[in-house]
């Protein structure tokens, strides 16, 4: 199995990680918590992406469905 397989995951990765990493450099201790949004936000733009691409597939193969018949 490919560890690279899903090239969403790793397009959106590096930026949002770099960011984290950041935040919790340049933030003082007790704002530590924020650079957890980030990390929810990652995962929201990841879930949102897969999503999207989902419904627009089935959509194309609907419609190359439709146009066949």
């Amino acid at each position: 199995m490919n560890p690279y397989k899903n090239k969403r995951y790793w397009i959106l990765m590096p930026p949002f990680l770099l960011t984290t990493l950041g935040l919790f450099f340049i933030l003082p201790e007790e704002n530590w918590g924020y650079p957890f949004f980030v990390v929810i936000a990652f995962w929201i733009t990841y879930y949102a992406w897969n999503d999207y691409t989902l419904k627009k597939s089935e959509e194309t193969n609907e419609s190359t469905e439709k146009r066949i018949n």
